[in-house]
């Protein structure tokens, strides 16, 4: 097995778990209700989300491994709101497709073949059929979530709001441009086999509109000592017809 095999095998569980993470916009406010209630508002509002019955988003990326370098590609995101998740990256070193078809995930890829995907790692595909993070919050339907906030702070120089968004077994940290009233950043911690507990960090930017629902085109996510990937969407198509096929694990 080469040295970039082994890379790939290795962080190939991470790469479809967490290359979406594309929220929509936060408000400036002091509570916990308030940083909700207003960024939802300035997400477009849950009656225009609800109004969504497909997104699909294509686009480009380039990842930069650990002592292997960069590799660029395409890749696609499909998501039925609140139930399903389908998501591919597809280059000359990584082929991997992965989804979550509302009760089990799965992942498939040239090396270790289709998988099932549990625990944390199918737990955060399923947080990520959400078209916004705060979406759980009093709406128990869309699954148990608990919401604090923390202690504010800086990011890049700007004043942040911080929510704590708990799940069965993850506790992601929500960072809330105070200015721009954006989600600027997601950090949380899972765990993976072969590589242990990891700190994903996720950044997003060049927010749209798209059918009154403001969507991120551009994010980054940064994994300390594995990996880092920049993905830049495109195209963002709503309420399109789904061969829901996708979803169902091959």
């Amino acid at each position: 097995m080469t040295s970039a095999t082994r890379i790939i095998k290795t962080v190939g569980p991470l790469l479809l778990a967490c290359v979406l993470f594309v929220p929509a916009t936060a408000a400036q406010a002091q509570s916990l209700d308030e940083i909700i209630v207003a960024s939802l508002e300035a997400a477009g509002g849950r009656d225009a989300m609800a109004r969504i019955t497909s997104v699909r988003q294509t686009g480009t990326f380039t990842m930069s491994i650990t002592g292997l370098g960069d590799i660029a590609g395409d890749t696609e995101v499909v998501i039925i709101p609140n139930q399903k998740l389908y998501q591919s990256l597809d280059s000359d070193f990584i082929q991997q497709t992965g989804a979550w078809n509302g009760t089990s995930g799965w992942q498939s890829d040239p090396l270790q073949g289709t998988v099932d995907v549990e625990g944390q790692q199918a737990e955060t595909l399923a947080v990520q059929t959400l078209l916004h993070p705060f979406l759980a919050y009093n709406a128990p339907e869309l699954g148990p979530a608990e919401y604090r906030k923390l202690d504010d702070t800086e990011v890049g120089g700007r004043p942040h709001h911080v929510v704590a968004a708990s799940t069965a077994s993850l506790e992601f940290k929500i960072f809330v441009d105070a200015e721009t009233k954006l989600v600027s950043r997601i950090r949380f911690d899972t765990d993976y086999p072969q590589v242990g507990t990891v700190t994903i960090t996720a950044e997003t930017s060049a927010h749209e509109e798209h059918n009154g629902v403001m969507f991120a085109t551009r994010s980054s996510l940064d994994i300390p000592g594995l990996f880092t990937i920049e993905t830049h969407y495109t195209t963002v198509e709503l309420n399109g017809e789904v061969d829901h096929s996708i979803f169902e694990k091959p």
